[in-house]
């Protein structure tokens, strides 16, 4: 059959054949480019109230001195208080321009990897799960240590404060504290009573493995991750664990031990994601160690128009 292009007909029925395939083609590129998804949430209703992405947040570089940033606690709105890998060193950090504003010796140089404030007392977590408390505001520089539960096999990097029920919390990478079991591929985070001054054996969360690998689709597997940092949301009370190994943050409502979102992270973005905070304006502030010259950084998320 010749097309005869004079044909209104026959030419409105290929301009539409034409429009079809370079629909269907552009279809197909969107496809196979989509990116892939990275928020997981688990609870109908629940909202996760930060937009994680490289286009979302504040980030400000740090300095070579902090390359192995290992912890952070907020200061206020423009500061940040971290400790890094070794250094037993408080830096005060602004948080425009990512400079150091001061330091201040706490203790001898060892493997420290959180650290939160309590008042106006600092509490630093060592690696073998060891604590140093030591008073800012205080004339007297000397630092109390409480030894834990934990050991150098839990591998402790993870530290926050819980201001609602007066307590440390203390996530380890690795089992439990002595004295204690949970089932494989189960990771706890525990109490640690400011007025006992010791570790509750019983955890007050539990995060599997394979809940977190059925919430993101992990084909029935589970997805392995190790804490490196946790912080309570200063709004809703849940808690944030995020995790380098693995590149995720996960939200868990600590009441009902619920699994409420899982956030996978940009390990372009984050290559070592190590800290963890909110401030009082309640935005999320991560950082990020400098692996393979990159710099160090911080990140600050503010709260999306949601109610948590």
């Amino acid at each position: 059959m010749k097309f005869d292009l004079q044909d209104s007909t026959t030419l409105t029925w290929l301009i539409v054949l034409i429009i079809v395939v370079l629909a269907v083609g552009y279809s197909i590129f969107a496809i196979n480019n989509k990116p892939p998804q990275m928020s997981f949430t688990a609870v109908d209703g629940y909202e996760f109230p930060y937009k994680i992405d490289n286009k979302s947040g504040w980030r400000v570089e740090l300095s070579p001195t902090l390359k192995e940033i290992s912890g952070i606690t907020s200061l206020n709105p423009e500061q940040v208080m971290a400790i890094q890998d070794e250094k037993g060193i408080l830096f005060s950090i602004d948080l425009r321009t990512g400079n150091i504003v001061s330091e201040r010796i706490f203790d001898k140089d060892r493997d420290y990897e959180d650290l939160t404030l309590v008042g106006d007392h600092v509490f630093v977590l060592e690696r073998d799960g060891d604590l140093y408390q030591f008073h800012l505001a205080g004339s007297d520089t000397s630092t109390i240590k409480f030894e834990t539960a934990f050991s150098y096999r839990n591998d402790t990097e993870s530290l926050c404060f819980d201001a609602d029920r007066n307590r440390l919390l203390i996530a380890p990478k690795e089992g439990a504290p002595e004295g204690r079991e949970l089932p494989k591929n189960v990771l706890g985070v525990y109490e640690f009573d400011l007025l006992e001054r010791a570790v509750n054996l019983e955890p007050v969360v539990t995060i599997a493995e394979k809940e977190i690998g059925r919430i993101i689709g992990n084909q029935g597997k589970p997805f392995k991750f190790k804490p490196s940092a946790i912080a309570i949301h200063p709004r809703s009370g849940y808690l944030y664990v995020l995790a380098s190994v693995g590149k995720l943050l996960i939200v868990v409502d600590p009441t009902a031990n619920k699994v409420m979102h899982v956030q996978l992270l940009d390990p372009a973005y984050f290559p070592q994601p190590e800290g963890m905070t909110f401030d009082a304006a309640d935005n999320l502030l991560i950082s990020s160690e400098g692996p393979d010259g990159q710099a160090a950084s911080i990140t600050r998320f503010s709260l999306k128009d949601t109610k948590k």
